[in-house]
């Protein structure tokens, strides 16, 4: 498979080796940083930013191979990355860049708008870079980018759903209008 090549189901990241079931640490401290890759370009391209592609493409917390091992994750387990502006689950993945320990990297997009600071400093860009961040293993799921809209922002739920809105039926991989 070449790496170039952006009709995947997921993004191309290497093997893991080491990674025991159990990590040595259940909630890692990391610096959080954001930007564009590849993958997330080509989806939005193509238009499929409500497909179960741009979720894996930009959902997912590009981790060091040793962070992994701390935590006992691997490729597509998932974690919950916690900031001081929200908190989001994500697929776990080996990063392309590694080294880079304490350092997790998130796609620029939706998944990633939950855990930065709105604040812009007179910019009109929020902080997507050094942000102070958690991570630990979870058996949530991560969302497709509709139901992470109706979870994070309330969007396409009444006001008494609130408490449900993580166990609801999928709005899946097409457009809704509401």
């Amino acid at each position: 498979m070449h790496y170039a090549n952006t009709y995947l189901e997921r993004p191309v990241v290497g093997d893991l080796e080491n990674v025991a079931q159990e990590g040595t640490t259940k909630v890692l401290k990391c610096m959080l940083n954001t930007g564009s890759d590849i993958y997330q370009g080509a989806c939005k391209k193509r238009g499929s930013t409500l497909k179960e592609e741009y979720k894996n493409a930009s959902g997912t917390c590009y981790m060091d191979p040793r962070d992994m091992v701390k935590l006992g994750v691997k490729n597509w387990d998932t974690v919950l990355v916690k900031t001081d502006y929200g908190e989001v689950v994500l697929n776990a993945a080996k990063s392309r860049d590694a080294p880079h320990e304490g350092t997790i990297f998130v796609c620029k997009g939706p998944w990633a708008n939950t855990i930065v600071s709105h604040e812009t400093y007179c910019c009109s860009d929020p902080t997507y870079k050094g942000i102070h961040a958690t991570v630990e293993k979870t058996d949530r799921k991560v969302l497709l980018m509709a139901d992470l809209m109706r979870w994070a922002y309330k969007k396409y739920v009444d006001e008494e759903d609130d408490d449900v809105i993580e166990n609801m039926e999928s709005l899946g991989e097409r457009p809704v209008y509401n």
